[in-house]
């Protein structure tokens, strides 16, 4: 009889034993799609943030373009400030010299 408990205890491991490595294998191949996924999401990453920094760049240097414009501007807009600050003397002096 402790043959017969013996056989049967055995029989009952082995079949827990292939349950528990078809579980495993289960949950490896769970593992193996969703680490594949991940790796797709992050070469999708990559790509999209080298495109986006791409699209700064142009944008960096466009800005810096009109930057420059606009300090020509300033520029230009200080030299009239300084005429126009100088034309009321002028104005004065050519009316004292009509005189």
């Amino acid at each position: 009889m402790a043959t017969m408990d013996l056989e049967k205890e055995v029989r009952d491991l082995k079949r827990r034993l292939d349950l528990a490595e078809t579980r495993l294998a289960q949950a490896e191949g769970r593992f193996e799609f969703i680490s594949g996924q991940l790796r797709d999401v992050q070469l999708y990453m990559h790509a999209r943030f080298e495109d986006i920094d791409a699209r700064f760049d142009t944008i960096e240097k466009r800005l810096d373009a009109h930057d420059k414009r606009f300090d020509g501007i300033d520029r230009r807009l200080d030299l009239m400030s300084g005429q126009i600050e100088a034309l009321p003397r002028v104005i004065a002096e050519l009316i004292a010299g009509r005189k």
